[in-house]
């Protein structure tokens, strides 16, 4: 019975935590979350906010509102940190501190101290909040009181629930009462307030203590008074009209209409009037909203305030309405990089390969995982884009498992879960980060990951919204609930509607009030909703994040960006902020003070939703001039930590993409921010450069689309995330059609096609054949890389590649139809094969060491031998590699930082087949260990996955024994795979354990065979295959590669016989199988002429096109192997010449003392049997060098003992600056230079103990330069003095300072694409360096000075007008005074296939280009072309495309070369190219196409149309014509001018338009947009006009009577003065203010009745001591006038202080006497009494009969007002 009834018991147990635990866990979908707190992980990281929230009243009935403005009342007894704009309130036990602080922390402030009598309390609670106000709540038991406050709202709004009498403490300010008013004046910098008591109330005084019993009611007011009031009384009255109307209710509403992309957003107050008859409300009016009113809003009409955030309009009205303008957002950008020209489609597939496999972090927390997860979503979109679905399909599985995990919640887990806190109305997941559990902080930032993430996976599988979507759904509650009556949220937890923006602190827990930092996370939630409602069919929430998008948009373009530079202080240093405080601004961010960061963080993450940061070019264009100002974006290596390069450069890209692509190029080994994804930075600078710049004044009625201009050729995007094709019609009037679930474009061009190869590997030196398939095709351009190698114009689209040399090779098309193209995917063939390390195989039962994995003959083993998932060497081994590897004593090289998703190849040679232990070491600091990993054999796993646990340092290795692992006898490949990081892996040691119990197949595919062409068939052998078990074996042979696909018999033969063989080397597997059990082996066939295969080599070093010093060596390396033989010799060329023949390995030779010029450096490798084969060219340019050396002690800070050297070094357009310290004396030394101007640091390299090296690029000669070294060592640092230098300098003329004079310059020759100018002018050094500006593009030429020189601008467009400014300076850097403008005109362009002139090329450059000529003689072409360019030393080659062949060409005369051409059909499309060599150099032309027999047909009259079709064959140069050629009526293109007249006031009609036109001969008829009665010019008339016209945008049309196909069209713009507005800074310490003003261009400024009259929008004057009255008013009366009162008070001096009775001041100034008031810190009147002032400015503070403690003084004068404590001991 015991037994049985401990049984029940148990299962009783059970049942109730089974019970326990289905209740905490709510599901949603196929997703859930519980209710219970999970507890702590193993770092002891998870929390929730802690207490109760303090709430009351109604509040109690509503979710906990967090992440407002006042939400530290809903934590905390009390805030000091509420600022509603204008005022600032602190909540005390007594009751409100109400005062006006313009800046910053409230402090010990305490204006006025509003209570009730006795009130006493200990804490403030929140009783209610509505959409921008809030009500505290003070109640001690007996007393009970509240105030309401809003945004905006320069009224506070008091009642009381007891009997107990007003009592109001004026701590400062002069008091005035007048009937039921008390009036406070100038209570805190210079703002008054106002007590409005019901009517019939009347005051009591005690001291500074105000008493009412407020006439038996139970209501009152304060107001704030405008800081310009002058008269304190009237105003007084004039506000008294909204004292009594209290706000009961506050609300916003917003509206998204489709048709207009329009936002509507309505602010209603719903009001109680206390008394009278009076109902209207009076509202403030932040700038987001005054700039942004609905033509049918009520406007601002009543009196402004100053704020933190800018001018505050108020407006008598209980309702006004905000309109905004919403341009869309993209999932991500469109696939049309083939427009940009430098885009590399097989570059781009290798960036999205290194991310593909990504696994995501298991020890993260939520906001790194929505960073990790971004840049998975990214890098995904992009592959879809690209028709990559392979990894695309591989990201979407890695992103839908962790989303998933997170989404659901398993009993016991403690991380990737979501918990609701029911106490804090929150969802909180975990593992959190940055606060977002335990402070509630950034909700919208993490969810924005998490939400897009989402909207990606249900992109592709829409059956995962009704599984996952309530959970997503649950999470955009939390942060963003649009429901007032939600049960479980507040109302837009994160978003302030008034406000317009987000606030990120959950309780607002700092003195500054609530912040927001990222306000591009905030954007990119407010995106995902917009993504997420789309994509699911949920209106509402799409609605809600447009309605976020566009409101925060022009709230960050207000507060964060001060867009139109109206809100920033004067003193504000840059052009953004980083942190918006609800009192104050900054340029600091919550990690680091760095400038660079606080740009950073207000652009990342960037995406499809980032466009709103482009809006302003002109605004994006200051902030990037700051950028390079400020940070170091310009220098490709800094090592600044904050220096987020991509998100820098897609930002520079939303105005000038081109620039920010060679940034980009610059920067390879930059590192990469955590969540950066640098396929996603190559693409977006790449498209954007495709389709141009955003724009933004094109909307549509589809939320997921935008407009796109490049050289007025518009891009119309849009995503249709639906199953049903859709109409997306944009505001221009142009529809687009939308396919499902389809990204298109208006220049998306209906063709499908796909590239295959034969084989994605060959041998070196072998071919591939490539292959197009596809539709609607009219032409296909083969490339390799950006080389373009065939063209093929019609079907079948198929070629065969040259011979390929050892390497990873890309392959891609371009498919045509017509002008049009579309880029095909990508092929990657691998030619040459893998090694083991040092060619010495693995042995098993033995050793290996992690960091010994295979390499690949043709260089980067990157996806070949192994993948790892960072394009850098973190360690010290093999570092020519991208896996991070080190050697560390005892373990060998070990492989560290290591990733999910990466992996390591090994060859192995395994002696027996068997059972053996693995052994194997490992390190991690990481406290939960790290891994797993897992071996595979031949591509079959062989172990479960091993973990690793911690060893507590990175460097702390131990070991683990995995025991009886099967592994067969052969030669395999061992590949580790690890699934996560988080270790490092050392040793890995096999050890024999014993045999298997079953036998298995050992595969043995034979030797390799030679075949002698023309001989096609062999047979293969794989009778050397062991077997000795019982089941029956199987044979299966496979090709793997070769130069045509092989024919067997029967593959499944042991010894198969194989035909259709070609010349080339090809390769075969042997797959041998008894059905349980394989093994495989493979062997090559290598066919030829000889029966000997050529053997294959490949050129190492030098870099190709790298560029050295004169007199430095140039290292030359080749690899070279032989598959049926050996290595006889390597012999090195430079051009034809033979430089050094090489028989051992390695094969290598230096030049050494390298001579000035183009070396062009090529390898022939030779086998035993005689045979060769001749590697790529690379080039290398050897430059003269010049440089400067100095020698100084000097310093700009700090002392130097013996002094330093500085080298400044010019090679081409690299200067390396180089700073070597002689001080002995100084150690640890790190060294920093400093740009002069602007002001810039970057690190120096260490070259040697104490030389120090920088090299700067992309320089011209002539730039001049100025930098110091910083010297940092143990105890100080010392800064050389700043140290000039002109690039290209040698020195020898550093004291010349005269300018070049006598500039004299001509057009010499214009051609279609090119100018050249004839220039001289005259200097003393010999030589000048002539500036050629086009534009902002600049072109430097150095010439000999007092000679006539040629220069030319090359690359231009036919018949195009040119403006070119010519200038010249010396190499000193000396300018002339002189310049020349000339304004050219370019040719019509008559090249053709025939005959032309170029400047453009593949290789290198042109300066004036090239002419060419192609004639048919018989069957032969004769081929002619000739350089243009000044160029010593010239030879010339014939490059013939495809099959590749080089010939040299024979000089003709001069720089013209010829080549012949035999044996060719009329009808043959032949393509050739040039290569001119010489001295200094080589430029290659394009190839070029000619058709044999082709004389070119002409077009007489250049009018565009053929001789044979043209109608009007005599038409005049420059005519219009149709398509027969025939001349239609034009006029001048400015023939027709409007000027305009501006209205002369606000709201006034009388602007007008005035017309002219200059050939009279005709009659005209003018419309205008929006006037009935056209206007029309006839007869001798050439003039007209239209008055009584207002503010606006008018269309003008001229139309020509007679002429139907003309009409020419302006758009013209009618503006009125602005409102007169003035903002004005005061300096309390000098006397000064700033006026910042606005609204007209000068300005009457009246102080103290004398007037200024000030041009521009800025002027400071300083005040005097005392009051000054202000007065600003404009010319136009209609403005207005401004009136301010200011004060400044005169400096006094006190002592002693602590006092034991009697103080002496003094005070500065003329007052003879002073008014001193005396309160003690509870308030109490002391005294108050008039005090003369000495003539030695002297008066007496007599505290000889007042008790201990500390009391405040206050002194008022004429020039005095001060307040200042004294403590009586």
């Amino acid at each position: 019975m015991l037994h049985n009834n401990f049984l029940r018991i148990s299962f009783y147990l059970l049942f109730i935590l089974l019970t326990f635990h289905s209740y905490s866990q709510i599901n949603l979908g196929s997703g859930s979350y519980t209710t219970n707190f999970p507890g702590t992980d193993s770092a002891g990281r998870n929390s929730y906010p802690h207490g109760s929230p303090q709430i009351s009243g109604i509040a109690s009935s509503k979710p906990v509102p967090t992440n407002d403005w006042w939400s530290k009342l809903v934590r905390e007894n009390h805030a000091d940190n509420l600022f509603n704009y204008p005022m600032t309130m602190k909540t005390t036990n007594n009751g409100l501190i109400l005062t006006y602080i313009p800046w910053g922390v409230i402090g010990d402030n305490k204006a006025l101290e509003i209570g009730l009598k006795g009130l006493n309390t200990d804490k403030t609670t929140v009783s209610n909040h509505s959409d921008w106000t809030v009500t505290m709540n003070w109640d001690d038991g007996s007393r009970k009181m509240t105030a309401t406050s809003g945004i905006g709202m320069p009224f506070v709004y008091f009642e009381k629930q007891s009997s107990h009498d007003l009592e109001i403490t004026v701590n400062s300010g002069d008091v005035d009462i007048n009937n039921e008013m008390l009036i406070v004046n100038n209570a805190s910098s210079g703002a008054s307030f106002v007590v409005y008591a019901p009517n019939g109330s009347s005051w009591s005084v005690s001291g500074n203590e105000y008493s009412t019993n407020l006439n038996n009611e139970n209501y009152w007011s304060i107001v704030m008074l405008p800081q310009s009031t002058s008269n304190v009384s009237q105003e007084a009255s004039d506000f008294k009209s909204y004292a009594y109307v209290f706000p009961v209710n506050t609300k916003t509403s917003w509206n998204y209409d489709v048709e207009s992309s329009t936002v509507t957003t309505t602010f209603e107050v719903e009001i109680e009037v206390k008394e009278g008859d009076k109902s209207i409300f009076l509202q403030g009016l932040l700038p987001h909203q005054w700039d942004n009113l609905s033509d049918s809003s009520n406007k601002p009409n009543f009196k402004n305030y100053s704020t933190v955030r800018g001018e505050l309009k108020t407006l008598k009205g209980n309702k006004f309405i905000v309109e905004n303008k919403f341009s869309g957002i993209l999932s991500t950008l469109p696939y049309l990089n083939q427009y940009s020209d430098s885009f590399n489609p097989g570059e781009l597939e290798e960036k999205i390969k290194q991310i593909q496999n990504n696994q995501l972090d298991s020890w993260t927390d939520s906001y790194n995982e929505g960073q990790m997860m971004n840049r998975l979503v990214q890098t995904g979109r992009i592959a879809n884009e690209i028709g990559n679905y392979d990894a695309r399909n591989k990201i979407l599985s890695t992103v839908k498992e962790r989303l998933e995990d997170w989404l659901s919640y398993e009993s016991g887990e403690k991380a990737f879960l979501f918990y609701y806190n029911n106490n804090w109305s929150t969802l909180i997941g975990y593992p959190a980060g940055h606060g977002q559990d335990g402070n509630i902080n950034d909700h919208h930032f993490h969810w924005g990951y998490f939400i897009h993430a989402a909207s990606f996976i249900s992109e592709y599988d829409k059956s995962w919204i009704e599984k996952w979507g309530p959970m997503i759904n649950f999470l955009i509650r939390d942060a963003a609930s649009l429901n007032r009556n939600d049960d479980k949220f507040p109302f837009l937890r994160n978003f302030s509607p008034f406000a317009g923006h987000s606030w990120a602190n959950g309780f607002a827990s700092f003195p500054g009030g609530n912040d927001q930092e990222s306000t591009s996370e905030s954007m990119q939630f407010n995106s995902s909703l917009i993504h997420w409602g789309t994509i699911t069919n949920q209106d509402d929430i799409r609605d809600l994040g447009i309605y976020l998008y566009t409101t925060e948009h022009s709230s960050i373009n207000e507060y964060w960006f001060d867009i139109n530079e109206r809100n920033f202080k004067s003193n504000q240093s840059y052009g953004l902020v980083s942190r918006v405080w609800g009192n104050s601004y900054d340029n600091g961010t919550f990690w680091t003070s760095d400038i660079t960061a606080s740009y950073g963080i207000e652009f990342y993450p960037i995406h499809g939703g980032s466009f709103y940061l482009g809006n302003d070019k002109d605004y994006v264009q200051k902030i990037w001039n700051e950028i390079e100002s400020n940070t170091e974006i310009l220098d490709p290596n800094s090592d600044n930590p904050n220096l987020w390069y991509d998100t820098f450069w897609k930002y520079l890209a939303l105005i000038n993409p081109e620039k920010s692509i060679n940034l980009y190029n610059k920067s390879p080994n930059r590192g990469l921010k955590f969540g950066i994804s640098d396929a996603q930075t190559y693409y977006w600078l790449h498209s954007l450069n495709g389709i141009g710049l955003i724009d933004p004044d094109i909307t549509s009625n589809h939320p997921i689309s935008s407009v796109f201009k490049k050289d007025n050729l518009k891009t119309y995007v849009a995503h249709n995330y639906s199953n049903s094709e859709i109409d997306v019609k944009f505001s221009d009037g142009f529809v687009l059609t939308v396919p499902a679930n389809e990204l298109i474009t208006n220049r998306t061009i209906e063709i499908d096609g796909e590239l295959s190869s034969s084989f994605n590997q060959v041998y070196s030196n072998g071919t591939v054949d490539l292959t197009l398939i596809g539709n609607n095709i009219s032409k296909v351009e083969f490339f390799r890389d950006n080389q373009l190698i065939n063209t093929v114009s019609q079907a079948p689209y198929k070629i065969t590649t040259n011979p390929l040399e050892v390497g990873q090779h890309r392959f891609y098309a371009r498919m045509y139809s017509g002008e049009s193209f579309k880029l095909s995917n990508v092929i990657n063939v691998q030619v040459g094969e893998q090694y083991p390390y040092n060619d010495k195989i693995n042995q098993i039962p033995g050793t290996i060491e992690a960091g010994h994995y295979d390499y690949f003959e043709g260089g980067l083993g990157q996806g070949i031998s192994y993948m790892d998932l960072t394009q850098n060497n973190n360690g010290d081994f093999r570092s020519n590699e991208y896996v991070d590897s080190s050697i560390v004593e005892n373990e060998g090289a070990t492989v560290g930082w290591i990733a999910a998703g990466e992996w390591l190849e090994y060859t192995v040679e395994v002696n027996e087949s068997g059972y053996y232990d693995f052994e194997y070491s490992y390190a991690s600091a990481n406290q939960n260990g790290g891994g797993p990993f897992t071996l595979e054999i031949d591509g079959n796993k062989i172990t479960n996955d091993l973990n690793v646990s911690t060893t507590g340092e990175w460097d702390e290795f131990q070991t683990k024994i995995i025991n009886d692992i099967p592994i067969q006898k052969g030669t395999h490949i061992l590949k580790v795979s690890f699934s996560y990081g988080e270790f490092n892996l050392g040793k890995m040691i096999f050890n024999f354990s014993k045999e298997l119990e079953y036998e298995v197949p050992v595969a043995d595919a034979g030797s390799n065979i030679s075949v002698v062409y023309p001989e096609t068939t062999t047979r293969l052998d794989g009778s050397k295959s062991i077997y000795n078990g019982s089941n029956s074996i199987s044979y299966i042979w496979t090709q793997v590669y070769g130069p045509s696909i092989i024919d067997f018999n029967d593959n499944n033969l042991i010894d198969p016989e194989i035909s259709n063989l070609n010349k080339g080397v090809y390769k075969i597997k042997l797959l041998v199988t008894d059905g349980v059990y394989s093994d495989s082996d493979e062997m090559f066939v290598i066919v030829n002429d000889s029966g000997n295969n050529p053997p294959s080599i490949k050129l190492e070093t030098p870099i190709n096109e790298s560029y050295i010093k004169e007199g430095e060596s140039i290292y030359i390396s080749a690899v070279a192997s032989d598959l049926d033989g050996s290595i006889s010799k390597v012999e090195f060329y430079n051009f034809s010449e033979l430089l050094f023949e090489d028989v051992n390995e390695p094969y290598e030779f230096t030049i050494d003392n390298a001579k000035i010029g183009t070396y062009e450096i090529s390898a022939k490798a030779y086998d035993d049997k005689n045979a060769n084969t001749t590697s790529s060219k690379k080039y290398v340019y050897v430059e003269e060098v010049k440089s400067c050396v100095t020698s100084s002690s000097e310093s700009l800070q700090g002392d130097f003992s013996a002094g330093y050297t500085s080298t400044f070094e010019t090679i081409g357009n690299n200067v390396t600056i180089t700073f070597e310290l002689l001080d002995t004396d100084k150690n640890g030394v790190v060294a920093w230079l400093w740009q002069e101007n602007p002001f810039s640091e970057f690190q120096m390299d260490q070259v040697s103990n104490n030389v120090f090296s920088k090299t700067f690029s992309g320089l011209n000669i002539g730039d001049k330069l100025s930098f110091a070294c910083k010297f940092a060592y143990s105890g100080g640092m010392s800064v050389t003095k700043y140290i000039n230098y002109t690039v290209g300098s040698d020195c020898s003329d550093e004291n010349d300072t005269e300018s070049p004079k006598n500039l004299s310059g001509e057009i010499a020759s214009v051609s279609s694409n090119s100018v050249s100018f004839t220039v001289n002018s005259e200097d003393n050094s010999g030589e000048i360096i002539y500036s050629l500006k086009l534009g902002n593009q600049e072109r430097l030429f150095k010439k000999q000075a007092s000679v006539d020189s040629e220069i030319s601008w090359t690359g231009l467009s036919p018949k195009t007008n040119y403006n070119f400014i010519l200038g010249y300076k010396d190499p000193s850097g000396n300018e002339g005074t002189e310049s020349l403008t000339f304004n050219v005109t370019t040719k019509e362009s008559n090249n053709n296939s025939c005959s032309g002139q170029l400047a453009t090329a593949q290789q290198g450059s042109f300066d004036v280009g090239y002419k060419y000529s192609f004639r048919t003689s018989g069957n032969n072409v004769i081929m002619e072309f000739e350089l243009l360019d000044d160029k010593p030393d010239l030879i010339a080659y014939a490059w013939k495309e495809s099959p590749f062949t080089e010939n040299q060409m024979r000089n003709i005369s001069g720089n013209k070369f010829e080549y012949t051409i035999s044996n060719l059909t009329i009808g043959e499309e032949i393509k050739y190219a040039v290569k001119f060599a010489f001295a200094g150099g080589l430029a290659v032309t394009p190839y070029l196409s000619y058709i044999v027999g082709d004389n070119c047909l002409p077009d007489s009259d250049n009018d565009g149309v053929l001789d044979s079709v043209d109608l009007c064959p005599n038409t005049p140069q420059g005519a219009l014509v149709d398509f027969n050629g025939c001349e239609i009526f034009s006029l001048p293109f400015d023939n027709n001018k409007v000027s305009v007249t501006s209205s002369t006031c606000i709201g006034s009609d009388d602007g007008s338009l005035a017309f002219s036109v200059e050939d009279a001969s005709y009659d005209y008829t003018i419309t205008v947009s929006g006037q009935d009665n056209p206007v029309t010019i006839t007869g001798d008339n050439t003039t007209a006009s239209l008055t009584g016209l207002g503010k606006g945008s008018y269309t003008v049309c001229f139309t020509v009577d007679g002429q139907d196909n003309y009409e020419q069209c302006f758009e013209l713009n009618i503006d009125e003065p602005e409102e007169l507005s003035a903002f004005i800074d005061v300096n309390d310490t000098n006397g000064s203010a700033n006026f910042n003003l606005s609204g007209s261009s000068s300005y009457n400024i009246n102080i103290n009745g004398e007037s200024y009259d000030v041009k521009g929008n800025s002027f400071t004057a300083d005040l005097p001591k005392g009051l000054s009255i202000i007065t600003i008013s404009t010319d136009l009366k209609c403005q207005g006038l401004i009136e301010r009162e200011v004060f400044i008070s005169e400096d006094i001096l006190y002592y002693p202080n602590p006092t034991k009775g009697e103080v002496d001041v003094y005070i500065h100034g003329k007052d003879e006497s002073v008014r001193m008031t005396v309160y003690s810190l509870k308030g109490d009147l002391i005294f108050t009494r008039n005090q003369t002032i000495r003539s030695t400015r002297k008066t007496d503070l007599d505290l000889v009969g007042v008790p201990a403690g500390t009391y405040l003084v206050n002194l008022e004068g004429k020039t005095v007002r001060k307040t200042f404590k004294i403590v009586k001991k």
